[in-house]
């Protein structure tokens, strides 16, 4: 009786500890799910880093929820989602590939969220020497712009195009970096003469601009935000909903809020 008695009691905290473990699933939510637990992880188009970092650092600091960028293109970026990367929140330099997340459906919601211009920049030797763009295609000059699988290369290459020196400045282009960031270093540390980046780029980095493209020329310059499906979807939306509380941030380097 005794042994069938402890058998009994045995059974009974086996049946309490299975029942503790399957709460969670029976509940239907996982912490993530419920809300507000980090990390959040946020890709982020390599040109807003600046900005973007100090919004985060105020994020962390008000809600207690640690944040993890990934500062990359906005192409590889959207590479990595595709390959099923962990990533709650997608900002990209190009409409186009939030267009793409949402037709792939990837994207529980999505906004456009700045605007920008492509600039022509000079570094310290190109000062003078560069003037506008046709200056570009001038023999003995240097210059850098993103590659084109990049949406700053995608505007440049476009503009130059339209402007009619893409088949001019093949001797002319020493470099294509896979961000805007890389092109902004090589004009700052005076390797080439000039450079073509984004205006936010440019004030954030003291470059000196002499010539504005406008958008006829590059076309349409949208920087937009999306949603990623299956991720941490309620702290995604709350962190996005900080940063257009604080788009000042951002407005600083020349960005403007997309109406």
């Amino acid at each position: 009786m005794l042994i069938n008695k402890r058998k009994s009691i045995a059974n009974v905290l086996v049946i309490m500890m299975v029942m503790i473990l399957l709460l969670p699933v029976a509940s239907g939510c996982s912490p993530k799910e419920n809300g507000n637990d980090g990390p959040l992880q946020v890709f982020v188009a390599a040109g807003m880093k600046k900005p973007m970092d100090v919004v985060i650092e105020k994020f962390q600091a008000e809600k207690g929820v640690k944040v993890v960028p990934n500062y990359a293109s906005s192409g590889g970026l959207w590479a990595q989602i595709r390959e099923g990367q962990p990533c709650d929140l997608y900002y990209s330099a190009d409409w186009m590939y939030i267009e793409m997340a949402q037709q792939e459906d990837k994207l529980t919601e999505a906004k456009e969220f700045l605007s920008d211009c492509l600039v022509l920049v000079v570094s310290e030797t190109g000062d003078g020497k560069v003037n506008t763009m046709d200056d570009l295609a001038k023999p003995g000059v240097t210059f850098a712009m993103g590659d084109p699988q990049a949406p700053v290369g995608m505007y440049a290459e476009t503009a130059l195009r339209n402007l009619g020196l893409w088949d001019k400045v093949s001797d002319t282009l020493k470099a294509m970096p896979s961000t805007v960031n890389q092109v902004a270093i090589m004009v700052k540390e005076d390797q080439v003469d000039a450079g073509l980046i984004y205006s936010s780029v440019a004030n954030g980095n003291g470059l000196k601009i002499v010539q504005r493209l406008d958008e006829e020329v590059t076309g349409e310059i949208i920087f937009g935000v999306g949603v990623i499906k299956g991720g941490n979807e309620e702290l995604a939306r709350e962190f996005k909903d900080f940063a257009f509380e604080h788009v000042d941030e951002f407005c600083s380097y020349g960005w403007e809020p997309y109406e």
